[in-house]
C-alpha cells in the first residue's frame, strides 16, 4: 500500500518546470524587446503572452497563464515550430512567421498591470520558458540590461542563467 501511494505522489508531482529562459529588455527604438532561449537544440513550439491586473503589493504573482486569467489583451502563437533555437522580437509584434491569435489592443506597457510570456518545446517536454514583469520593472532596467528570473541583469548573466537552468 505504502509503495503506491508513493507511486501516486511521484506522478501526481509530475509537471514542467518552469524556467527563467525569457529576457525582456527595452530596444534602442524604446519597445519592449523579448529574447526566447529554449534548452539546447529544442524548438519553440508555441509561446504566448497575457495582460493580467496587477496583484495587490505582496501578493504572488500569476502561476497558470491562460485567456480566463488575463486580461483581453496579449497574443498566443502555435503551430508547427515557431522558432529553431534562440529568438529575440519586440513584445507586441511577434515574428511575421508565427501564426498569432491576438485578442486585445494594447501595445505599450501600462502602469497597474503585469504581464507574464511563456513559451514551450514542440511535443512532451519537461519545462517551459517564462517571464513575469511590470511597466516598473522595465522602467528601472539601467543601460544594456534586461529583465529575467524576477531581476534585471546582463545579457551576458541571462545567457550563464539559461545556461545554469538547462
Amino acid at each position: 500500500m505504502a509503495l503506491a501511494l508513493a507511486g501516486a505522489g511521484m506522478l501526481s508531482g509530475c509537471s514542467a518546470a518552469d524556467l527563467p529562459l525569457i529576457s525582456v529588455g527595452i530596444g534602442a527604438d524604446g519597445t519592449p524587446q523579448v529574447t526566447m532561449a529554449p534548452c539546447g537544440d529544442d524548438a519553440i513550439g508555441t509561446a504566448d503572452f497575457f495582460v493580467h491586473d496587477a496583484p495587490a503589493s505582496g501578493a504572488p504573482q500569476p502561476t497558470v497563464t491562460t485567456p480566463s486569467t488575463a486580461s483581453e489583451d496579449g497574443w498566443m502563437a502555435g503551430g508547427s515550430p515557431l522558432a529553431a533555437g534562440r529568438v529575440t522580437f519586440p513584445l507586441f509584434s511577434p515574428p511575421a512567421t508565427w501564426a498569432v491569435r491576438e485578442w486585445g489592443a494594447e501595445r505599450s506597457l501600462k502602469p497597474g498591470r503585469s504581464y507574464s510570456l511563456s513559451f514551450h518545446p514542440p511535443g512532451f517536454a519537461d519545462y517551459s520558458g517564462t517571464v513575469h514583469f511590470t511597466a516598473e520593472d522595465l522602467a528601472r532596467l539601467g543601460p544594456g540590461k534586461v529583465w529575467a528570473g524576477g531581476r534585471a541583469m546582463s545579457p551576458k548573466k541571462f545567457r550563464k542563467l539559461v545556461a545554469d537552468k538547462c
